[in-house]
């Protein structure tokens, strides 16, 4: 069984943590949005091959979310610092 399986409620409260700290949110709520916007926001700039790609090296609940409600479309031009 992959290590990202066995572990993988360790692995994402650890990810959770880091993504707060570094963010200076103050719950695991606030975390998650921001992880699932940056993630949607990066998954709808790439092709469905591009995005799998990239879900295969990620952990199992990040691929879970990275893939979550996903309705597959052409990607979208890359967007401005202000997008």
């Amino acid at each position: 069984m992959p290590w990202t399986y066995r572990h993988a409620t360790r692995e994402w409260q650890a990810f959770l943590a880091d993504v707060r700290a570094e963010m200076g949110l103050v719950s695991d709520n606030m975390a998650f949005t921001a992880v699932e916007g940056v993630l949607r926001a990066f998954r709808d700039r790439l092709t469905v091959q591009e995005a799998l790609d990239f879900a295969q090296v990620l952990p199992s609940v990040l691929r879970a979310i990275f893939v979550a409600q996903w309705q597959v479309a052409p990607p979208l031009p890359p967007g401005t610092r202000a997008d």
